[in-house]
């Protein structure tokens, strides 16, 4: 995506000017998912957000080093909140669980000596969740119609061009959210299967292994924080099974690397996937900080509301310099939460 012509680059450089002292905060928490080579990086608009290339990592992490923010760890966010001084701070999050945030990220942050979280979903460490977004992609890369019985209806597709498949992409992925785990397990294995590819597959390349997740934690720079059981919407589940989606994963991280895990990232992330339900049983369950992907900047005031912490997403969709200067100034937090600072529901 362009990033406009001088003039238009200059007037947005001004309004983030005027915008960083009123909306700038006192802090802010980057969600990232993964690092992936520029060949590599996929057609598809809503996983391409996903991805960051490496050179566009550095250029993100020299380009906080050169403003003077602190980069500091999750388990400091609750003190800085509580007791506000020194320049800004940043925290780096990374959600899922990819096996590139250790062999990829972590070395790039070892190199600017900045600490990152990975945020794991257990069942793609046991291999028994698909990560279904990339499955989904290799059945569009594969054919160009498919069919299936879906909930005793007929239910087909066709493609053939880029706007076809991101059109069938966005159709597939919006009928999986909207199912319960059994159902959406159910779906994607339905899809998969009928394309004659194993819906577990791009698990088994993609995601890191138990082995990998410790391996995180024995590094200075690596913290493991959840990211629930089965990556589902948490708003669609009973009690019971947000329950176990946030206590039980808890539990199976610290039972598999052996630390206490104190931080969570709730799946999807956004106002219709989580609310005062899911921020409630975090505290319950001994979170300490939760992060959500509404936006926004930290302030003094978060300090009372640690487990509904917004962040800023960076998307491989758009220039990684221009969209953090923007949105670290507060400017797009600013207007997308109608000029509050802090946003609760």
């Amino acid at each position: 995506m362009s990033s406009g012509s001088p003039f238009q680059r200059h007037l947005k450089d001004l309004a983030c000017a005027f915008a960083r002292p009123f909306f700038g905060g006192i802090g802010c928490i980057i969600a990232l998912h993964r690092i992936v080579p520029e060949d590599q990086l996929s057609p598809l608009r809503e996983n391409r957000a996903l991805e960051l290339t490496p050179g566009a990592l550095r250029a993100v992490l020299d380009w906080t080093r050169r403003r003077g923010l602190d980069v500091i760890r999750m388990d400091e966010v609750k003190q800085r909140l509580s007791d506000p001084r020194g320049a800004k701070f940043v925290v780096f999050t990374f959600d899922d669980g990819y096996r590139d945030n250790l062999t990829v990220a972590l070395p790039i942050f070892r190199d600017f000596g900045m600490p990152l979280t990975v945020n794991v979903t257990t069942g793609f460490l046991d291999r028994n969740v698909s990560v279904w977004w990339y499955a989904l992609e290799d059945i569009l890369a594969s054919r160009s119609a498919l069919r299936i019985e879906w909930q005793g209806q007929p239910r087909e597709w066709s493609w053939s061009t880029l706007d076809e498949r991101e059109r069938v992409f966005a159709e597939w992925a919006a009928l999986i959210r909207a199912q319960n785990r059994e159902g959406r397990d159910a779906l994607v294995a339905a899809l998969c299967g009928e394309a004659g590819l194993d819906s577990m597959a791009c698990t088994d390349e993609l995601m890191l292994d138990w082995a990998g997740a410790k391996e995180l934690t024995t590094q200075w720079h690596g913290t493991v924080g959840a990211h629930s059981l089965s990556h589902c919407d948490l708003a669609r589940l009973s009690e019971d099974d947000l329950e176990a989606e946030l206590i039980d994963a808890k539990a199976t991280i610290e039972a598999r690397v052996g630390r206490v895990v104190k931080h969570l990232a709730y799946p999807f992330g956004g106002r219709g996937s989580v609310g005062r339900r899911e921020f409630d049983l975090a505290r319950e369950a001994d979170y300490l900080t939760a992060v959500t992907t509404r936006t926004g900047n930290l302030f003094p005031d978060h300090a009372w509301h640690l487990q509904a912490l917004p962040r800023l997403t960076l998307s491989g969709n758009y220039p990684p310099l221009s969209l953090l200067n923007r949105l670290e100034s507060g400017l797009l937090a600013a207007r997308a939460n109608r000029w509050k600072r802090v946003v609760l529901e």
